[in-house]
């Protein structure tokens, strides 16, 4: 086969020519491509043509004008109705300079305007008095939005009750960041799209009347709530404020058109909460219960919590449960469905970057796993993953120190636990007791340019094709099959182990128990598996340049279809190699 697969040691120069960083979901989302009518402000130019090259230690070079950016972005789902963004909303974006190692704040809460309604979206500069936001030289930037906008803000904090009247959408945050993104040369308008997630809680409470108990036109309360707090447009983090417990609040009225069944959303701040108290009418009704809240005894962010209510005989009975919701949407996960762990970096969802987000972001899409986040940086001591099918670890930093989730996936591992180890995770591999010291990966190298636009498909070649992982995946005849389409902006990186010899090869084979199940040359591996023994659990590790995520989306084309299936291959086997029932 030809123009399949760069050889791994060559390097390409080619600029990357688009900036994205899309997203993925269930729904699908395909964004416009539309064109924005932008605002050119010219620079006067320097006298000395030599002073662009006057620059200081990891300054770029000054543009000869800006060139301003546009921003677009796909849609959580709103808090009560399945609509998406409206003709109008107003987002807030930031942007922050990166020189060298310092990043200096450059546009603040500039207002956008949504340009169209439904799952996706352009945004628009909506023209007040602060300058649209554009590149003024070659240095990298990072984006920061919100929703939805406030004009004045003091250091960038929002106060808000949640014990409101307003529509629940004006208190529904949402928030995005970006990784640091590099100026292309020539560009005129940078694409920038924007993962927006919910950084606030939501409650879903149904109630169903099984008997002939009439409480139709009665209030229902809900007490046991802190309804003042905070939202930090900078962070995107919510929080709620003082211990001031409100015990009275009134979320609606049951209002029933067959007098038997009703339910309510409304949003509130994360916060901890032992237990809650449900009334419905007054104190003559004798219609109260309490209840405790599961697990951790805390609301989080972007989950839906569903609080189920039974009135009959004149009483009331509840329970609570965690929706467990996707980061795109208030998407309620069903019962059945296998629990796995998704670790990577970032303190918590709202601060991915765009590799981890965009892995992440499929997976709960798919709806079909129990998703839970946990970060390589858990401060918490006796982390306890023993209840995990299996876990994925994801991210594009080193990160090998001696600490409480290292040694986490470690126990984990040695106790039969099985792991799907990507990217820079390959680092870890030493870390966790999944292979000795002197196996590490060995040949590891970056495109000096990253990132790069491609100028063939990126695809993976297979040694073992009749392996579960690859059913479905699309391979051709010789084992090979592309997971990125022509033109794809990789971060372009190999973490691989490669030998002189087959004898060195099957050496070190048997010494790990692994199987090679993708290669980059004849001597070479990109990914293995790790096989399980009575000792520990089975790994798939993998550092192929082709596995990347970043600026993937759900696209329809049969490179992203392959990425997607031999992902959800690779889960599924290492569940179906699970001890943990």
């Amino acid at each position: 086969m030809e123009n399949k697969r760069i050889p791994i040691l060559k390097r390409t120069n080619i600029m990357k020519t688009k900036l994205s960083t899309l997203i993925s979901s269930k729904l699908a989302f395909r964004l416009l491509a539309l064109t924005f009518t932008t605002l050119t402000l010219t620079f006067t130019a320097c006298s000395n043509d030599n002073e662009d090259n006057i620059l200081g230690q990891g300054e770029g070079k000054q543009l000869a004008q800006p060139v301003a950016v546009d921003f677009s972005a796909g849609i959580t789902t709103r808090v009560t109705t399945n609509s998406e963004w409206e003709i109008g909303d107003l987002v807030g974006i930031s942007a922050s300079e990166i020189v060298g190692t310092t990043s200096t704040p450059k546009y603040t809460n500039v207002q956008y305007k949504a340009d169209a309604d439904g799952e996706s979206t352009t945004f628009s500069w909506a023209g007040t008095e602060q300058d649209e936001i554009a590149y003024t030289s070659e240095n990298k930037m990072v984006f920061t939005a919100y929703y939805p906008h406030t004009a004045t803000t003091e250091n960038s904090i929002i106060e808000a009750s949640t014990n409101t009247e307003a529509p629940q959408k004006n208190i529904d945050f949402l928030f995005a960041k970006t990784g640091e993104i590099s100026y292309i040369e020539g560009s005129e308008s940078p694409q920038i799209n924007l993962e927006f997630q919910h950084r606030m809680a939501r409650i879903r409470v149904k109630i169903k009347v099984t008997d002939n108990t009439d409480i139709n036109g009665k209030n229902i309360i809900l007490g046991g709530l802190i309804h003042e707090g905070t939202f930090d447009t900078n962070s995107g983090i919510a929080r709620a404020n003082g211990s001031n417990v409100v015990n009275d609040w009134s979320i609606g009225t049951f209002n029933s058109t067959n007098g038997t069944e009703m339910e309510i959303i409304r949003i509130i701040y994360p916060q901890n909460a032992e237990s809650l108290d449900l009334r419905i009418g007054d104190e003559n009704d004798n219609l109260k219960t309490s209840f405790t809240l599961p697990d951790n005894k805390k609301f989080e962010p972007n989950n839906s919590y569903t609080i189920n209510a039974e009135v009959k005989d004149a009483t009331i009975h509840a329970t609570i449960t965690i929706d467990n919701n996707t980061i795109k949407g208030w998407n309620e996960n069903e019962p059945g469905k296998t629990k796995i762990a998704f670790i990577s970096n970032a303190t918590e969802t709202g601060s991915f970057d765009a590799e981890a987000g965009a892995a992440y972001n499929w997976l709960v899409s798919t709806d079909k796993y129990d998703v839970k986040y946990l970060s390589m940086n858990d401060v918490n001591e006796n982390i306890d993953l023993s209840s995990y099918k299996m876990i994925w670890t994801h991210f594009d930093y080193i990160n090998t120190e001696d600490n409480n989730m290292n040694q986490a996936i470690g126990k984990y591992y040695k106790d039969g636990g099985n792991i799907f180890a990507s990217r820079e995770a390959m680092y870890n591999l030493v870390v966790w007791g999944i292979v000795a010291e002197k196996n590490v990966p060995n040949d590891n190298w970056e495109d000096d340019n990253n990132p790069v636009t491609l100028d063939y498909e990126a695809g993976i070649n297979v040694t073992i094709t009749a392996h579960d992982i690859f059913k479905n995946v699309g391979l051709d005849e010789e084992g090979h099959v592309n997971l990125h389409p022509k033109n794809y902006t990789s971060n372009k990186r190999m973490r691989q182990w490669k030998f002189n010899s087959q004898n060195e090869l099957d050496a070190w084979l048997t010494d790990g128990n692994a199987i090679r199940l993708i290669k980059d040359s004849d001597f070479s591996v990109t990914m293995a598996e790790f096989k399980t023994t009575d000792t520990h659990g089975c790994v798939i590790a993998t550092g192929d340049p082709a596995f990347e995520w970043n600026g993937v989306t759900n696209d329809g084309s049969q490179q992203t279809n392959s990425l997607y299936k031999l992902t959800e291959n690779i889960l599924d086997y290492l569940i179906s190699q699970s001890n943990n029932k």
